[in-house]
């Protein structure tokens, strides 16, 4: 995808966030144990910011800039949205292909236009969820965050956490336009395979129902289980 797509995604899923998160800053997300709504505002106003300073500065070596603690309460949106605001125009103006430093295997600029879209498409699910109804997602957009999660974050997860994946194999299907994913551990290294085939379980429906389910977010009426769903469950917990 185009790096501006990841831009206005970035820009119109925190918008949609933060309609939701106006009513409801004490209400509890039920994916992250322990935090709120507010906690969540908090969390991608530093992540905002860290990116920000990162990117402006062309870092490609560890930021050393502290990045300030959230503030509690209604304080929260506005702290998110600055954060927000900053870190757009930054994404905007910065062509992807410049190098920094990044956790994943791209080096550049492009890697976080695509992590903070996905990143924010995430925690507004979390937000709309505890606060009232979900909007669903642009399909293709869905599906790069499935791309995203299996080739990007997973694997960095599993590495860092130096454990494997569960036994058993997992296909989605998208049905609303091109997208397969099968995920298998092999020597404890995950296999992330785009083309069709069989699997212990599969998952199948609509691109932004597997977004959720494969960010172990739910898995909707809209999607389809076959094989063994306590394979699919497992796969969908390895999920941030």
């Amino acid at each position: 995808m185009e790096a501006g797509i990841y831009v206005d995604a970035l820009e119109r899923e925190a918008g949609r966030l933060v309609a939701a998160a106006s009513g409801g800053l004490g209400r509890p997300i039920a994916a992250c144990p322990g935090w709120v709504v507010a906690d969540v505002l908090g969390h991608l106003g530093r992540v905002y910011r860290s990116v920000t300073d990162i990117v402006s500065n062309r870092l490609v070596d560890q930021p050393t800039t502290r990045v300030p603690k959230p503030p509690s309460g209604d304080e929260a949106v506005e702290f998110l949205t600055t954060g927000l605001a900053d870190l757009v125009e930054v994404l905007r103006s910065t062509p992807p292909d410049v190098p920094v430093i990044t956790w994943g295997a791209v080096g550049n600029v492009g890697f976080y236009q695509r992590r903070m879209a996905h990143e924010t498409s995430v925690h507004r699910l979390d937000v709309q969820a505890a606060c009232g109804a979900v909007d669903s997602f642009d399909g293709d957009l869905a599906a790069d965050g499935v791309s995203e999660l299996y080739e990007v974050v997973l694997p960095f997860g599993l590495s860092r956490a130096g454990k494997g994946g569960p036994t058993g194999s997992l296909h989605l299907h998208r049905t609303d336009g091109p997208g397969e994913w099968t995920l298998e551990m092999v020597d404890d290294v995950l296999q992330v395979s785009s083309a069709h085939g069989k699997a212990t379980a599969a998952v199948r429906g609509p691109g932004s129902d597997l977004f959720a389910f494969a960010w172990n977010r739910g898995c909707s009426e809209a999607l389809e289980v076959f094989g063994d769903p306590t394979v699919a469950q497992a796969w969908a917990e390895l999920a941030p």
